[in-house]
């Protein structure tokens, strides 16, 4: 029997909407969810603007004070200093695990998406960047083939690192040249199935992302959507 694919409910529609206004910056950090604006901008019932932001909330990309007011998660150093690291030596071991199962197709498609990358970096496409940068990440969890593995990457991802890495980071794009640079060495250590070597790489890249991005002045305690409100005054100027 063929596998068909289900058709997505009302509420997921809502929810990967607003997931993808968070995405793209288009809801900031610390922005208020009105419910009834919600239900005005999607033309449905209160019903599923509170299912779908329920499950913003589980995702980790929503948060409701004391008040039942909904805002769009702010992040904090400790969120990252606190993922981050697992994310590296979970994508690591992805690494190390892809070397023996990996073909040479793979890797130059690998290759096509780190060019890609560099080509939107060129023409000023950050956001593009940051999702090729998804691509060339999941191509060589998907290679390594362990669902558990998969299924931890993921918790990571989807709570707070897909805000993070497609609103803050991509938006130093200073910061892009050293990403495309780093996933060449990760490419080489593929090519040549070096496993420690491959592992190594993906553990310095992740960690250095995280180092490149804390070192920004404008980073506080009290989160990034000070650091974010800067680069985009800065862009305005």
């Amino acid at each position: 029997m063929p596998e068909f694919a289900k058709p997505k409910s009302m509420v997921d529609q809502i929810c990967a909407s607003i997931s993808r206004a968070i995405a793209k910056g288009e809801l900031s950090p610390g922005t208020r969810l009105v419910e009834q604006e919600l239900q005005a901008d999607f033309g449905v019932s209160r019903a599923p603007i509170r299912e779908a932001i329920r499950l913003l909330e589980a995702d980790g990309l929503v948060v409701v004070d004391a008040y039942k007011k909904k805002y769009v998660r702010n992040l904090t150093r400790e969120d990252l200093t606190d993922n981050i690291p697992v994310l590296a030596a979970l994508e690591s071991l992805a690494a190390r695990l892809a070397v023996a199962n990996i073909t040479p197709e793979k890797i130059a498609g690998m290759e096509q998406i780190n060019q890609e990358i560099e080509r939107e970096f060129q023409a000023g496409n950050y956001h593009k960047c940051a999702e090729l940068n998804f691509a060339f990440h999941r191509s060589f969890l998907q290679v390594a083939d362990n669902r558990a593995l998969k299924r931890a990457i993921s918790s990571i991802v989807k709570s707070i690192l897909w805000l993070w890495l497609t609103t803050q980071y991509y938006a130093n794009s200073s910061i892009i040249p050293s990403s495309i640079d780093e996933h060449r060495r990760i490419l080489r250590a593929l090519r040549d199935r070096a496993p420690e070597e491959a592992e190594k790489e993906v553990r310095e890249h992740i960690e250095a992302v995280l180092a490149r991005f804390l070192s920004q002045s404008q980073f506080d305690q009290e989160g990034i959507y000070q650091f974010t409100a800067s680069l985009r005054a800065e862009a305005g100027s």
